[in-house]
């Protein structure tokens, strides 16, 4: 049934047509303000409209610094419509030229001519080596932005660039981290207005050239920037099903400069759906049983925002796929990968993503590679959180993209083979999960525990080979979700643990436990910067341990379980997390 679904997609898919969206996105979202962002999330709606989904409209939330999403502060709204930095008739730094020229969040400079003083030379920095002045740097502008924000510096310089494919000199980082929390993302109410610009390296170097020569070299530059209480938006639709009760989401994120990251998932989500509302509108394709939305967010705060204000619609959500950065090419050394966790919400449609991605593989004859890869959810795929309860995968690819976060991630690096395979992977899936019965879980029963035995049972240690049969019977079990017969997947799960089985065997039963107030992953932005600093919204030993917190389980039993889990536990254990948890009003003591 697969292949079947697969060959009609890969027939219907319109290449042309996708990549004509992908520009028309990334030519708005390359200059990340909100109004470009505005544009082309209306750009989406309308596409979808056209494609003939069901209510499809723009989700506006407040982008105003303060409003706050389960443990998450949304930024400020900005727009930039031109920034400049000189020195004499040489252009350094132009965002009508190159977008990435300007920070992400930067605030305001009036046309201005000042020193430039190299501010990595010093081991520290007084207000009066950079007050009114222009400060150089060959690190990430946040981490300069930090040591001078209170210094009354005119603005931050640097040619900072990192290492990722496709890279060269003429290459200039996008900056979107301006803020002053614990990991200085997004820019909020509070936080410190700063001018930021970046340059390639080649012009960093041509600056620090003239700046040796000259040390009272002088820069002008000016910034047209204004950060304000605005407002942010999600995109969704919907594929009716002949159930309106169920729901498949497939989502990924908006509002990024790259047309990989992330203007091809953005428009890999628009096809895939408006391929299948076509296909079932011709009577190629039977209307699925349950409902297919899709959703273009905002990264991580977007999902927060929709997934938390829009209840109704999160709570008939079976499943979801998070499409992100799958439009460059692929190799063997650098392959697409299908991230699926946390082990605390298994899922079957992990499996079966898998099932097609390897059908997709061999279609392409070794142009497409894709692998399957642990990886616990802290991004979008969030709502995997079994306290949000939404089991998701995540098809894509982080920081070895090309291009990666920089003025080199343009539509030219997206390959017609990644972007009609994502596509394709995309639908396929979301039909498979929205149709799932008796008859077709029969015939992906078996792939599935094919896909079980090979990826999830292998483990180190007892505990973690325990867990790992647990999770292969409850990935079969979730199929009752479905209404799908026991007979059909009781006697393959039964195989690896039995139903009434728990996850652990002898886990402690006393002692504190911590009951969840909100549900993803925590920032403790909300902490003092002396408590929030020892907990990161990124460790994944942190995001394990608070999903298997509910309530249910002492801390206790939680640390066992997330070591069993990634082999990690919270460093200095369960209590001090929990302790932070509660003091920031994230969970309380049961």
């Amino acid at each position: 049934m697969l292949q079947s679904l697969i060959d009609t997609l890969t027939r219907a898919y319109d290449a042309r047509r996708h990549r004509d969206l992908l520009a028309a996105l990334w030519e708005q979202e390359r200059w990340f303000d909100t109004p470009h962002h505005r544009r082309a999330a209306e750009i989406a709606r309308d596409a979808l409209d056209r494609a003939g989904l069901a209510e499809p409209r723009v989700v506006p939330f407040a982008a105003d610094g303060r409003t706050r999403w389960q443990d998450w502060t949304t930024h400020l709204a900005w727009e930039c419509p031109g920034a400049h930095l000189g020195l004499g008739d040489e252009t350094l730094a132009d965002r009508s030229l190159c977008p990435q020229a300007v920070v992400q969040w930067s605030g305001p400079l009036a046309p201005t001519s000042a020193p430039v003083v190299d501010g990595d030379a010093p081991a520290s920095l007084s207000p009066e080596q950079v007050r009114g002045k222009f400060v150089l740097t060959a690190q990430p502008p946040r981490d300069m932005k930090q040591r001078v924000k209170d210094a009354g510096a005119a603005a931050v310089i640097s040619d900072y660039l990192g290492e990722a494919p496709g890279y060269d000199a003429d290459t200039t980082r996008w900056c979107n981290a301006w803020g002053d929390g614990p990991d200085g993302w997004y820019f909020r109410a509070a936080d410190a207005e700063l001018p930021g610009f970046c340059l390639s390296p080649r012009a960093g170097a041509a600056l620090r050239r003239r700046l040796a020569a000259d040390p009272n070299l002088r820069l002008a530059g000016r910034c047209d920037s204004r950060l304000y209480a605005g407002e942010s938006q999600c995109v969704t639709a919907l594929l009716p099903g002949k159930d309106g009760s169920r729901e498949v989401w497939l989502f990924g994120h908006a509002c990024e400069q790259g047309a990989n990251d992330n203007a091809s998932g953005v428009s890999v989500l628009v096809e895939a759906v408006g391929l299948l509302a076509s296909l079932v509108e011709r009577g190629v394709l039977e209307r699925p049983r349950f409902g297919i939305r899709v959703i273009a967010t905002e990264e991580c705060i977007g999902m927060l925002a929709f997934a938390t204000g829009e209840a109704a619609l999160r709570r008939r959500a079976l499943v979801g796929l998070n499409v992100d950065s799958v439009g460059d090419s692929s190799d063997p050394e650098r392959p697409f990968r299908l991230h699926y966790g946390p082990l605390s919400s298994p899922a079957f449609g992990w499996a079966v993503a898998a099932a097609i991605g390897s059908a997709l593989r061999e279609q392409s004859g070794g142009a497409y590679h894709l692998e399957s890869r642990y990886l616990p959810p802290s991004a979008d795929d969030m709502i995997a959180d079994p306290h949000c309860g939404i089991p998701t995968l995540w098809l894509g690819r982080g920081k070895n993209s090309v291009g990666y976060h920089s003025s080199r991630d343009t539509p030219e690096i997206c390959d017609a083979v990644s972007l009609r395979s994502s596509c394709v992977l995309a639908a396929a899936w979301a039909y498979a999960m929205a149709s799932l019965d008796d008859r077709l879980a029969r015939a992906l029963v078996g792939p599935a525990v094919q896909w079980i035995d090979e990826h999830i049972l292998p483990a180190k240690g007892d505990d973690a080979s325990r867990l790992r049969r647990w999770v292969a019977g409850r990935m079969l079990r979730d199929l009752g979700r479905w209404d799908v017969a026991p007979a059909v997947y009781e006697p393959h799960a039964a195989r690896y643990c039995s139903a009434a089985d728990g996850p652990l065997d002898g886990l402690p039963v006393s002692g504190r436990r911590l009951t969840r107030r909100t549900w993803g992953t925590c920032t403790f932005e909300t902490l003092p910067p002396e408590r929030s600093r020892d907990f990161g919204r990124w460790s994944l030993r942190q995001a394990v341990a608070l999903y298997w917190a509910g309530g249910l389980r002492p801390l206790a039993a939680v640390e066992r379980l997330t070591r069993a889990e990634c082999g990690l536990v919270p460093e200095g254990g369960m209590l001090p997390l929990a302790e932070a948890c509660v003091e920031a009003g994230l969970a309380e003591w049961a």
